[in-house]
């Protein structure tokens, strides 16, 4: 159990990796975009974050320290409480059954030997978290073994963690649009355990899109092009299942938080990249309420 929980530590930023299905739209370059107009006194900005790079990636985008140097507020998709995580970490634990018991022995022997080249443990090491989970942390650990190299060139604290604790050293108020516990129950409880076990099956069958994909996913962010960036991850199978309880619903909800924010004080917003472009992206959903959305060059 206490291995379950160090496995679970990683998950709690990655969100944003498993959500790789929507439709492209016209955002263009650029990871930081000025929010102005709809009667905002100061401007707003978004910045497209990626969960597994770093602060010290931020030195490399000048235009993150000067836009949020400018805001007041700081918005993340989540704050981690620590003293929460074994709590958190519960959510992803099947009490009552296994994976192994809604999928074939064929199929578990394939998602066992995966386990095993991955991770260095078998299924039933496992057998009792939700499927959902185990596609999230080997989505997670297919990233960090494809772009290893690079994310070894930047070290320190994830992307969100840091703004976060820049803006409370800077005295900056913090705002999460959502709380880790809506976010674990998103990802673990939004299919039926059944569905997740063949989401699990498909999964590993196509590891090999899986893997590329987050090797593709990280090149393309690091061009800083949102558009190909979607237009990439609207090529991927859709086979697992309709995503936009992972992109689509949680922009529409974060849309009615955000306004009043903005017009509150100057708000510097970090969330997933992939939540920024696509016709239902925040982009394009700002533009749509009637608020001028430009890329900062």
């Amino acid at each position: 159990m206490r291995q379950l929980f160090r496995l679970f530590q990683i998950l709690l930023l990655t969100i944003g990796l498993v959500a790789s299905h929507t439709a492209p739209g016209q955002s263009g370059k650029g990871l930081v975009w000025k929010i102005t107009g709809k009667g905002l006194k100061e401007p707003s900005y978004l910045f497209g974050t990626y969960h597994l790079l770093t602060n010290s990636y931020l030195n490399e985008i000048s235009q993150v320290k000067q836009s949020l140097a400018k805001t007041k507020g700081v918005v993340v998709e989540a704050v981690i409480d620590s003293s929460k995580l074994q709590s958190m970490a519960m959510m992803a634990i099947m009490p009552d059954k296994k994976i192994s018991g809604m999928i074939s022995p064929e199929e578990a022997k394939l998602v066992s030997a995966e386990l095993e080249a991955l991770m260095g443990v078998n299924l039933a090491a496992v057998d009792q978290l939700k499927p959902s989970s185990v596609i999230v942390l080997m989505t997670v650990l297919y990233a960090q073994k494809l772009n290893a190299m690079i994310l070894k060139k930047y070290p320190g604290q994830p992307m969100d963690v840091h703004l976060a604790t820049v803006a409370k050293r800077d005295l900056k108020t913090v705002t999460p649009l959502e709380t880790i516990e809506q976010q674990m129950d998103l990802l673990y409880n939004h299919f039926p355990l059944e569905e997740q076990a063949r989401q699990l099956v498909i999964f590993v069958k196509q590891k090999e899109i899986s893997e590329q994909s987050q090797a593709k996913l990280l090149e393309i962010y690091l061009e800083h092009d949102l558009e190909k960036l979607y237009r990439y991850a609207d090529s991927l199978p859709k086979d697992m299942g309709n995503s936009d309880f992972l992109l689509k619903d949680r922009n529409e909800a974060w849309m009615k938080t955000l306004p009043g924010l903005m017009a509150k004080e100057s708000q510097f917003i970090a969330v997933g990249a992939l939540h920024l472009a696509g016709p239902d992206g925040l982009i394009s959903l700002l533009q749509k309420q009637g608020y001028t959305v430009t890329p900062v060059n």
